[in-house]
């Protein structure tokens, strides 16, 4: 840590990854690393601006910020604390034969970006994987 990145090729459409991956409340339903989202501040489905209050296992609560929003490609979020800004993101691609290829990636910078990592850093890596593995499990049993 601080940055880490994972992607896998899913069999389903950019389209239906996207109608999953971008339901942001309902992550805890295909994914054991979030215990809730609730959007707080902003509309359903989500927009830049929109803020998001995500409970994670064995993490503090965290209130998120829609910073990029581009369907049915692409959405970030960042949350901060003293010295270190986190930043996820979620990004969909079509590929040739009709599916699509996910990657996840969380970036944190600050003054101590360096401590924060060293910290959780393992236990976010295992939460993106397994974010990632939720979400192929979850589309591919829905098509």
């Amino acid at each position: 840590m601080p940055n880490y990145s994972t992607s896998a090729e899913i069999d389903a459409t950019p389209e239906e990854v996207w109608a999953v991956l971008s339901d942001v409340e309902h992550m805890p339903d295909w994914t054991s690393s979030m215990r809730s989202v609730e959007i707080i501040d902003g509309p359903n489905p989500p927009d830049v601006g929109t803020q998001v209050r995500i409970e994670q296992p064995e993490l503090p609560l965290a209130v998120w910020l829609m910073d990029e929003w581009d369907p049915p490609r692409h959405f970030a979020w960042i949350t901060e604390a003293p010295g270190v800004t986190t930043q996820a993101e979620h990004l969909v691609e079509p590929l040739p034969d009709g599916r699509s290829r996910v990657t996840l990636a969380i970036t944190q910078t600050g003054s101590l970006a360096w401590l924060v990592g060293g910290l959780v850093g393992k236990r976010t890596r295992e939460y993106v994987d397994t974010e990632l593995a939720g979400l192929e499990a979850r589309v591919t049993r829905q098509g």
